[in-house]
């Protein structure tokens, strides 16, 4: 492929192998749309990886053990056996616990996490307490 410069403000354009141009302002949006695309799937990623954390592992462990904080030891302890057991790298879940105080639904003191007061009655009455309804829980105000 060989590059040509145009007379004006010094816009390249190159060529196909068929021989039709491709402008430099048709490759950054096409560059822009995918770098979109790749965020979304990364957010939605991130988004189910929450989910499978939150019913898998954290609810477990708050309903298991009957209190409304779990420390950071039983939470690897969990984490390890999901990791064995969903052949996933512990290293793709790093960073979500952090994204769980983040949005609220946990909060962190010392090397405990507790959950959000709006879920106590959940595990008071040791209902099954899903992402969607944690989320809408801690973010509806009344």
């Amino acid at each position: 492929m060989r590059l040509l410069r145009r007379h004006g403000r010094g816009k390249e354009r190159r060529l196909k192998d068929d021989g039709t141009a491709i402008e430099n302002e048709e490759r950054r949006q096409y560059h822009e749309k995918e770098k979109s695309n790749n965020k979304a799937r990364t957010k939605d990623s991130t988004e189910n990886l929450l989910r499978m954390i939150w019913e898998l592992v954290v609810w477990p462990s708050i309903l298991e053990n009957d209190r409304t904080y779990f420390t950071i030891e039983e939470y690897r302890v969990r984490m390890a056996e999901f990791c064995a057991v969903y052949e996933i790298q512990p290293l793709k879940l790093s960073g979500l616990l952090i994204a769980m105080v983040a949005k609220g639904l946990l909060t962190k003191r010392g090397n405990t996490y507790s959950i959000h007061s709006r879920h106590m009655p959940y595990m008071q009455k040791k209902i099954s307490l899903g992402y969607g309804r944690a989320v809408k829980e801690v973010y509806t105000m009344g």
